[in-house]
């Protein structure tokens, strides 16, 4: 890891400016706990949900919008297995 980027890491400071986006930058547990609130841009499927719960992540951290796609994720899938 660079020298910048742990310096970030040691003083718990954000590696991010605004968003977090799944899909531009590698979710990993470090960067999910670092991030702040509504920061965190999930990719719209069940399996980037499931990992990103599995490393820590919450609703909170996630962004409005990926909220909203989760939470309507959640109601099709509950349809589905009636």
């Amino acid at each position: 890891m660079s020298e910048t980027i742990e310096q970030k890491l040691q003083k718990n400071k954000s590696l991010f400016n605004e968003v977090l986006d799944g899909t531009k930058v590698e979710l990993t547990k470090k960067n999910i706990e670092l991030a702040a609130q509504n920061s965190i841009n999930v990719v719209n499927n069940g399996f980037a949900y499931d990992e990103y719960f599995k490393m820590g992540g919450t609703v909170a951290k996630m962004t409005l919008q990926s909220t909203k796609n989760f939470k309507d994720f959640v109601k099709n899938r509950s349809q589905e297995n009636k």
